[in-house]
C-alpha cells in the first residue's frame, strides 16, 4: 500500500511537471520518497510489534489472574465447607454435652430419691420392729401380684374383703401391710413397686371403711423372700403383700 501511494504521488508530480517528466525522473522520485518515508514506516512497524507484544502479555496476565481467581474461589468454597462441618460438629458436641448433663442430673435426682426412700424404709422398719414387741399377731394373710403390677385382681380383693370383715368385728385390731417384689428388676424399682403394692391394698381397705390410723404400710423391696427368685413360681410367690392383724391389747 505504501509503494502504491508513492507511485501515485510520483505520477501526480509528473503530471504537474508536464511532459518533461521522464520515466527516469519518476523512478528517482519514487526512490527518494521511499527513502524519506522508510524511518517513519519502520517506527510504525516497531510500535505495532511492541503493541502486539504488550497485548499478548496482557492476555497472558489476564488468563493467569483468572486462574488465580478460580483457585481462590475454590479455596474459599472449601474453607466454607470445612467451617460449616466444624460448626456442625461443635453443635453436636454441645448437644451431647447437654444431654449428658441432663442425664447426670436425672441420675443424681434418682440417687437422692433412692437414698430418701431407703432412709424412710429404715425408719419405718425401726418403728414396726418396736411396735411388734407390743402387738400380738392375730392373723396373717398374703395377697400376690402379677409381674410389675400393683393393682388388686379379683382374688386379691376377695382376700382383702375378708380382712375388712375381721377389722369391723374387732375395732381394736390394726393391720400391718408389708409389700414385697421379686428380684427381676433393679433395687430402686423393686422398692418403689413393693411400696405401691402395700399402698394399693391399704387404699382398698380404706375405701371399704377401715380407718387410716389402723393401717401401717411399708414397701420392703426384695427383702425376706419366701421362695427362690430363680424360678417363675418362686418369683410369683415373692410378689406379695403380707397383711398382719395385730392386737394392741
Amino acid at each position: 500500500m505504501t509503494r502504491s501511494f508513492l507511485l501515485l504521488s510520483a505520477l501526480g508530480l509528473a503530471w504537474s511537471l508536464g511532459a518533461c517528466a521522464t520515466p527516469e525522473f519518476v523512478r528517482d522520485e519514487i526512490a527518494r520518497s521511499e527513502a524519506a518515508l522508510r524511518p517513519a514506516v519502520d517506527r510504525l512497524a516497531g510500535d505495532l510489534r511492541e503493541h502486539q507484544t504488550a497485548v499478548r502479555e496482557l492476555g497472558a496476565q489476564t488468563v493467569a489472574v483468572g486462574r488465580l481467581e478460580e483457585q481462590a474461589t475454590r479455596a474459599a468454597i472449601e474453607a466454607l465447607g470445612v467451617a460449616d462441618a466444624a460448626a456442625g460438629r461443635a453443635a453436636e458436641a454441645v448437644d451431647h454435652a447437654t444431654i449428658a448433663l441432663t442425664r447426670a442430673d436425672e441420675a443424681g435426682a434418682r440417687a437422692d430419691q433412692a437414698v430418701a426412700d431407703a432412709d424412710r424404709v429404715a425408719r419405718r422398719l425401726v418403728q414396726l420392729w418396736n411396735a411388734r414387741s407390743r402387738l400380738a399377731v392375730v392373723e396373717a394373710v398374703e395377697i400376690r401380684f402379677g409381674a410389675d403390677e400393683w393393682m388388686l385382681d379379683g382374688q386379691a380383693r376377695a382376700a382383702a374383703l375378708d380382712i375388712v370383715k375381721r377389722l369391723r368385728e374387732n375395732p381394736a385390731l390394726v393391720v400391718q401391710l408389708e409389700g414385697y417384689a421379686d428380684g427381676a428388676g433393679a433395687p430402686p424399682h423393686n422398692l418403689r413397686l413393693s411400696q405401691l403394692r402395700a399402698e394399693a391394698v391399704g387404699r382398698f381397705l380404706a375405701e371399704q371403711g377401715v380407718e387410716t390410723h389402723r393401717l401401717q404400710m411399708i414397701g420392703l423391696g426384695v427383702a425376706r423372700p419366701v421362695a427362690d427368685n430363680g424360678s417363675q413360681q418362686g418369683r410369683r410367690q415373692n410378689r406379695r403383700v403380707v397383711l398382719r392383724l395385730l392386737d394392741p391389747t
